[in-house]
């Protein structure tokens, strides 16, 4: 199975119109606030800062889902979900695999963008 759901990124294409050139700047844009709220998400780790925690990993799971990235998308909701019950005991770890996850499909995202 493949990291992004091409099937996604049409949806979004055609939702923008069909502008190739906006699908990319939107697609860049992603992996761009991507990488900042991994490195908010790996700072909330040390401080244990759950707000933090919670805000990135909504925002990740809803644009993950409107990119294709389900497998990323999931992971964020998992960790959402239980950052609604307080401070997950697994969170470093799910952080990591959140963050390899999202450095799968930014590689896959790229390789997309780079067809155009």
């Amino acid at each position: 199975m493949s990291v992004i759901d091409e099937k996604q990124l049409d949806i979004l294409s055609e939702l923008i119109g069909g502008d190739r050139s906006s699908l990319v700047e939107l697609i860049e844009t992603f992996l761009e606030e991507g990488r900042d709220m991994m490195v908010e998400m790996n700072d909330s780790l040390g401080s244990k800062d759950i707000d933090t925690l919670r805000r990135c990993s909504h925002s990740m799971k809803s644009s993950s889902q409107d990119f294709g990235a389900v497998a990323l998308s999931e992971l964020n909701a998992t960790l959402e979900s239980q950052c609604k019950n307080g401070w997950p005991s697994t969170a470093s770890q799910q952080v990591n695999v959140i963050s390899d996850n999202f450095e799968e499909a930014s590689k896959a995202l790229s390789s997309y963008i780079s067809q155009y």
